[in-house]
């Protein structure tokens, strides 16, 4: 070789060997420490966290397991892992930079960064704590149903005394305390450890790798889209679907959305609102029902007189929404408990209808539902409360108020809670009588009021006071005893249940509200107004028992739907099986009462259904994007973004359901969703565009 060129393939050896030198400075052994062994350390700390308290999850809540398999559950674990590792990445990932960028951090910034990260360990653990109560009591994983009572003062004080006297609080609070303490010393020991002097090349390359591996993880890997809750929907069962969620990824997610309105907005993409109308329209309308300017309105309409003959029309009408009246624990519709002698009573003196459903699983939903006769709609579960929910309806007091009624709402506690009298004083009732109303009560709940037997005491008064008057009148009865934390009078002889196992608060609970509201009817039978007197009665919503049927929690939402007036009905008395909604009240209270007015229900007349109908019910959780629609024993749940399914329900004892037969009758599937496109959005459109009232 001449001259001192050097070939060209050994100066590209040199470079590389270069470059291998570099490589191996940035990325010493301490560097490697400091990007792998504490963020790993820290991220599988959460990912071991989220899977302990996936498997307490399971173990606290394994009555409502239902068919899920111990091998499904194990599926719960596998597709969970995906969420526990979205939000291990995203937790770790702020203190993992701050390591990176300052390797030699002063002891006041150490300590800053350890009571940052002792207060983001101690809310997660917390959510995960108070988790599992939660869904005891409602189903669901954290997500908007946890959040929708948090704001007023006021609303603040009754949920935390709800809580703190209905739940073993302390219990929890320290299983809370104890792995808060051990996280937080392991973090501490992680944010104590200094890795020296780092080149800031290395810092700049460890950055980027630690943001791509975050974005990786927080998306579940390598997808096409990010990862949401429809995720976790990987087998036929509920419950093992909820197991496979991650309640502090569901939080965040909805503190996120917190002020998007998107479910709704994709709701209404599916479907124009003139096709919806149609479809609505031919689902609810009756014979001899025309609609009313059904460019603008959906269902606005005059009704005829109901088609049941009748031994006199009532004169006046008493609604009572009874607070957690499942029929699971009735003994009117199939239960052994015991619980509920009075009501059986007045079911088999009545018109019971033993397949009807809440539109949702709040009271304040069960309310507007039967009042109003208008669905809980996505985005909307406080409606009450929301700007839209100013515009009028053509609520039940509204209508029978212009026809001469004089409309009251008696109510165990504070009306100001769900804004009822706000919005119900815009809807037609002139008079509330509330927690503050009542003179020397018989027993009074801190946190809700007083007892149901006040209520009624105070109703019978009330009521006798219009009769003397010659006054026709609407009476609302909202009760609340059979409300956690069960602060119950201990009336002499009525025995305390003891069958119940778990459910004994619950069923105690119901076995109360049911004393008081036979101590109700046995005075109302005393007074003038009984005979010429239509009674409605409705649970406001059910509770979560097991088995979890469906996504859309089939049991929460099984309530008694009971139209009793012995002197209205005559010797007609019978348990009807046609699926029956809240919904249905309403037009069904006017076609009794033959009023003829313009009303615009998204329900029907239960007594002018053909005999061969099946019935229809809507159901939608609180908090929960995913609806349903019922039609006879069937039911069809859907939500935005995901595929439907349809299965058949059994509402025996013990109860049941199938798997997604959707595959199996795709025709059946798609005819249900597209009435339940129709329903919803028709409803939207109507809220949305204050088209509720004309």
């Amino acid at each position: 070789m001449t001259g001192g060129r050097m070939p060209a393939k050994s100066t590209a050896g040199f470079d590389a060997c270069q470059a291998r030198a570099i490589f191996r400075r940035m990325f010493s052994a301490k560097t490697a420490r400091l990007l792998f062994f504490q963020y790993l350390v820290l991220a599988g700390a959460w990912l071991g966290l989220f899977i302990l308290f996936r498997g307490i999850l399971i173990l606290s809540t394994w009555s409502f397991h239902g068919d899920a398999t111990p091998g499904l559950l194990f599926g719960s674990f596998a597709h969970g892992f995906l969420f526990d590792l979205s939000m291990a990445g995203r937790l770790s990932a702020p203190f993992a930079l701050w390591m990176i960028w300052r390797p030699e951090p002063g002891r006041i910034e150490r300590r800053v960064m350890l009571c940052l990260f002792g207060l983001v360990a101690f809310l997660s653990i917390f959510a995960l704590v108070a988790e599992v109560e939660f869904y005891k009591e409602f189903q669901v994983r954290l997500g908007p149903l946890a959040l929708e009572y948090i704001g007023k003062p006021e609303d603040n004080k009754t949920i935390i005394g709800m809580i703190w006297h209905g739940y073993p609080v302390v219990r929890w609070m320290l299983l809370c305390f104890v792995v808060w303490g051990l996280f937080l010393w392991l973090g501490r020991w992680l944010l104590r450890t200094k890795a020296g002097r780092i080149r800031w090349q290395t810092q700049a390359v460890a950055s980027v790798l630690l943001i791509a591996a975050t974005v990786i993880s927080s998306r579940g890997g390598f997808r096409g889209s990010p990862l949401r809750w429809g995720d976790a929907v990987f087998s036929q069962s509920a419950y093992a679907n909820h197991m496979a969620q991650n309640g502090v990824f569901s939080l965040i997610d909805t503190v996120r959305h917190a002020r998007k309105a998107t479910a709704s907005t994709r709701w209404k993409k599916l479907m124009p609102a003139p096709e919806a109308f149609q479809i609505t329209r031919k689902m609810i309308l009756l014979e001899g029902e025309t609609p009313i300017q059904p460019e603008v309105f959906p269902l606005l309409r005059r009704s005829r007189p109901s088609a049941i003959e009748l031994k006199k029309r009532p004169k006046n009408v008493v609604l009572v929404g009874m607070e957690s009246f499942s029929a699971r624990f009735c003994g009117a519709t199939g239960a052994g408990f015991g619980a509920t002698p009075n009501f059986d009573q007045l079911a088999r003196e009545g018109i019971l209808f033993d397949r009807a459903f809440s539109v949702s699983t709040h009271t304040a939903q069960g309310v507007f539902a039967s009042l109003c006769s208008f669905a809980n709609l996505p985005d909307y579960d406080g409606i009450m409360k929301h700007s839209l929910g100013a515009q009028k309806f053509r609520s039940l007091p509204s209508l029978l108020k212009e026809s001469g009624f004089e409309t009251l709402f008696l109510y165990n506690g504070d009306f100001a809670w769900d804004n009822k009298e706000g919005f119900f004083r815009g809807n037609g009732v002139n008079r509330f009588i509330g927690r503050k109303d009542y003179l020397n009560p018989v027993f009074v709940d801190p946190d809700w009021g007083v007892s149901d037997l006040d209520v009624f005491r105070r109703a019978n008064e009330e009521f006798s006071s219009l009769a003397a008057k010659k006054q026709r009148f609407l009476g609302l009865i909202l009760t609340l005893s059979n409300h956690a934390p069960f602060n119950l009078p201990k009336p002499e002889g009525l025995e305390r249940i003891q069958g119940g196992d778990r459910q004994n608060q619950r069923i105690n609970g119901m076995h109360y509200a049911d004393w008081a509201l036979g101590e109700f009817i046995k005075e109302a039978r005393k007074s003038e107004w009984f005979n010429d007197t239509l009674f409605v009665f409705v649970g406001d919503h059910g509770f979560g028992i097991p088995p979890v049927l469906t996504q859309a929690g089939l049991l929460h939402q099984h309530v008694p739907l009971l139209f009793y007036g012995p002197e209205i009905f005559g010797d007609r008395h019978e348990a009807r099986h046609q699926v029956a909604s809240q919904l249905d009240i309403l037009p069904t209270v006017l076609g009794l009462l033959e009023l003829d007015v313009v009303h615009q229900s998204f329900g029907r007349d239960l007594f002018s259904l053909p005999p061969e109908d099946p019935g229809h019910a809507y159901l939608k959780a609180s908090g929960s994007t995913v609806v349903g629609w019922i039609q006879g024993n069937q039911i069809l749940v859907a939500s935005p973004g995901e595929p439907p399914s349809l299965h058949t329900y059994d509402l025996a004892f013990p109860p049941g359901a199938s798997e997604n037969l959707a595959r199996q009758n795709p025709e059946r599937a798609s005819q249900m969703e597209q009435q339940l496109r129709a329903f919803v959005v028709s409803g939207l459109t109507a809220l949305q565009n204050h088209h509720c009232s004309p």
